[in-house]
């Protein structure tokens, strides 16, 4: 659980140092990191089922959507570490455990690592670019 805690602090951060340099003002950066918090927050649980149900989502469909929240790949690993299901999260978490099983659990972090790679990659090559001029 401490591991999965610090890969979403590493997501955590390489998506807050994204935007920070990204934007020039610090003001803007903050308010766009709180923006995409509650972006990640609410689209996490109730934006995910609000969409589901209106675009009438299938279970693939609702994982595939589900996986590109980093919090939502937390909780994910977070219920499979503790022993739990996934089917307490319904269809999704069905259709999860069926098509990926035991891989499930590794595969998970993966993704929490590359929430965190990718973004650092991302805010080097923009420190990268604002060098060169």
């Amino acid at each position: 659980m401490v591991a999965l805690a610090f890969l979403l602090a590493l997501a955590s951060l390489g998506l807050g140092l994204l935007l920070s340099a990204a934007v020039r003002r610090a003001a803007t950066a903050l308010g766009l990191a709180l923006f995409l918090w509650l972006v990640l927050v609410l689209f996490g649980d109730l934006g995910l089922m609000g969409t589901a149900v209106v675009l009438r989502l299938g279970p693939g469909e609702l994982l595939a959507l589900t996986l590109l929240n980093p919090l939502q790949g937390f909780k994910m690993a977070a219920i499979l570490a503790t022993g739990s299901s996934l089917e307490v999260l319904g269809p999704a978490g069905l259709y999860a455990m069926r098509t990926y099983g035991a891989l499930l659990l590794p595969l998970l972090p993966g993704l929490l690592l590359l929430w965190a790679a990718v973004p650092l990659l991302l805010t080097a090559l923009v420190f990268r670019h604002r060098g060169a001029r």
